[in-house]
């Protein structure tokens, strides 16, 4: 199983709830997706510094899944869509072999 971890921060000026909307969308229309969570950031930070804004965990059967959904024409038309509401992203994917 692969499994695609991004993470976000809202540009300033920019609508939180709109990011996951727009992220949300991508659930129902990418078939390679296995599963998916997503949540916004909630609580203190702390002493752990600045939090990303919100995270999305999706898992996909193999790196071709992967593949199909970055390369899925509606996952490019949400990217573009979200590239201006935030100011900065991180992504991780990686490969689990417990699942």
């Amino acid at each position: 199983m692969i499994r695609h971890v991004f993470l976000w921060k809202v540009a300033a000026g920019s609508d939180p709830d709109k990011v996951i909307e727009l992220l949300t969308q991508l659930s129902t229309r990418i078939p390679s997706l296995r599963s998916w969570e997503i949540g916004k950031h909630q609580g203190d930070p702390g002493d752990n510094g600045e939090p990303w804004d919100g995270m999305l965990i999706s898992d996909f059967d193999d790196w071709k899944g992967l593949e199909e959904y970055s390369d899925h024409p509606f996952h490019v038309e949400v990217v573009a869509q979200l590239k201006p509401l935030v100011a900065d992203r991180a992504v991780v994917d990686v490969e689990r072999n417990d699942a």
